[in-house]
Formats: structure tokens, C-alpha cells, sequence
């Protein structure tokens, strides 16, 4: 059975990223809290969007990424990103990008989660963590993350099992979609 662990739950508000004079309106500097908080469709209590057109919404309700990849890039870049270098919701164990499908359900917590799409790479994780090759970088790896939809409301913590409750026959994993996006 596919399961994962939430290692960290991240809020937060609507800030300015950038450089002086070209700063810009981000929620991507989330604040730990250990929780439980509500989920709902609209996603976390407490978590803001700064970007409507790209980020949130019920099909976008909570931004994943795994801690796995972590590692990755502080190998890559020499140093670690600081946290959460991709705005993530959720830093999760166990899981990465080549074995969540679109399409997954799983229970977390109190909630039902379904995994609807993989995070689209954005300026703003270069902007937030000063490394001006990640938007590239997240392209050329597939190392995005992916957003989940709220079947079933309810509180999420930090500790929480993912455990895979449905998975549909020949779904895409998150890194074929972005493959696919890759070669078009």
C-alpha cells in the first residue's frame, strides 16, 4: 500500500518577494505549524494566495512537495534551499513525483485528498530562494510537486499517514505529465 508522512504543515500570508523596486505580491513564505488545521476545499485555514490565476482554487487546494528533494538540490546547488522553497502545504516522506498518479485518493488525517495536477514551475521559488537556475532547474528535473483537490474536509498534522485509497488504472504519474510538458 502507497503510503507517506507529513513531516511538516505550512500557512501563510500575502507578502512581497524580489529584488527592491521589482518586488511582487507572494504567500510563498509559509510559516511551520504543527497543527491539526482544517482542511476544506478552499485548502488550510489560515493560508493565503497571492496569485489567484496560478495558485489556490479547488483544484489547487494544497501545494505537496517531497522531502526527498531536498536533498537533491542542496547536492546540485552546493547549498540547501531554504524552506519552503516551493511555497509547499505539505512536506511529505515517502512519496515523489514518479509514484504519485493524477488521480490518486488518499486519506489524510481527517480528510480525503485527491492528487488533481503537478505544480507548474513559477519565478517565484527562484525569486524566494535567490537561485536564479530553479525555474529552469524545476523544468529540466520534473522536481515540481504536485497540488491535491479536498474530497472530504477535515484536520491535518503534522505526523499524519497518507495512505492510498483508489488509484485509477493507466493514470500518468506526476513526472510523466511533466515530462510531457517538458517535450512539447
Amino acid at each position: 500500500m502507497l503510503t507517506f508522512v507529513v513531516l511538516e504543515l505550512r500557512v501563510g500570508a500575502v507578502g512581497r518577494i524580489g529584488a527592491a523596486g521589482h518586488a511582487e505580491p507572494s504567500a510563498i513564505a509559509k510559516e511551520r505549524v504543527g497543527g491539526p488545521l482544517a482542511l476544506g476545499s478552499a485548502g488550510l485555514v489560515g493560508d493565503a494566495v497571492a496569485d489567484r490565476r496560478h495558485h489556490g482554487g479547488p483544484e489547487k487546494a494544497v501545494c505537496v512537495y517531497p522531502a526527498a528533494r531536498y536533498a537533491a538540490w542542496a547536492a546540485r546547488y552546493g547549498r540547501p534551499l531554504p524552506r519552503p522553497a516551493f511555497g509547499e502545504n505539505l512536506l511529505v516522506d515517502g512519496v515523489t513525483e514518479d509514484v504519485v498518479r493524477v488521480g490518486d485518493v488518499f486519506a489524510l488525517g481527517g480528510a480525503e485528498v485527491e492528487v488533481s495536477q503537478p505544480r507548474i514551475p513559477c519565478a517565484k521559488p527562484a525569486a524566494f530562494t535567490g537561485e536564479a537556475r530553479l525555474t529552469r532547474d524545476l523544468v529540466e528535473t520534473g522536481w515540481t510537486g504536485w497540488y491535491l483537490r479536498v474530497l472530504r474536509p477535515g484536520p491535518v498534522a503534522e505526523g499524519d499517514v497518507g495512505r492510498l485509497l483508489r488509484r485509477r488504472d493507466g493514470a500518468a504519474t506526476v513526472a510523466e505529465l511533466n515530462a510531457a510538458r517538458r517535450a512539447r
